[in-house]
């Protein structure tokens, strides 16, 4: 018996073989599509770039304190530059912990309206010069010197900052004596500032 082959019978077998060629070349992966390329990485470095320099510059990053400013100077000492004359209570203890590491002394007195620090507690340091009349002080700061904040609370329980001034070596000890003012003055000296 011999059997004719038809049209469907070899559309079939046809068939079969494409099926067959197709499953043995999915058995090969495809090539893999390249997710970094020069061009993306390119493109993600320029953008940490800018970013990172976003940080560096925008005012008032962590970087940097509004109240204060410390410099590292070539020869071991630093400049500090106050931007508010009257620092809050935190913002000295912060500058406090920045000034310690580079042997720098800072003493935080809290006194009453009527009382003040008995002066000198030392040798004072030029008094500095101020950057902007009214806005900053500057000045250079060697291992050993101290920095000094006299806090007054006034009548209505606010606490500001008398006066700062900076002491060669390690200041003396406050001795507090009674104010013969009424009013705390307010004194124009960069060594000296009040409200």
């Amino acid at each position: 018996m011999t059997m004719k082959t038809t049209f469907e019978d070899r559309l079939l077998a046809e068939l079969q073989g494409e099926i067959e060629r197709r499953e043995a070349d999915s058995s090969v992966p495809a090539a893999r599509r390249r997710v970094f390329t020069g061009r993306r990485l390119a493109l993600a470095a320029a953008a940490c770039a800018v970013a990172a320099l976003a940080v560096v510059l925008v005012p008032g990053s962590p970087a940097d304190s509004p109240a204060y400013a410390v410099e590292q100077n070539g020869d071991g000492s630093v400049t500090l530059t106050l931007k508010d004359l009257e620092p809050t209570l935190e913002s000295q203890r912060e500058l406090a912990e920045r000034l310690r590491p580079n042997g720098i002394h800072v003493d935080i007195q809290n006194l009453d309206a009527r009382h003040v620090c008995r002066q000198p507690r030392g040798e004072q340091l030029p008094a500095g010069k101020p950057v902007h009349p009214g806005e900053a002080w500057m000045i250079t700061l060697h291992r050993g010197d101290s920095v000094a904040f006299e806090n007054h609370e006034d009548t209505g329980g606010k606490t500001w900052a008398l006066a700062f001034y900076a002491v060669k070596g390690k200041i003396e000890p406050c001795v507090q004596t009674e104010t013969t003012k009424d009013f705390l003055e307010v004194t124009a000296s960069p060594s000296s500032v009040g409200r």
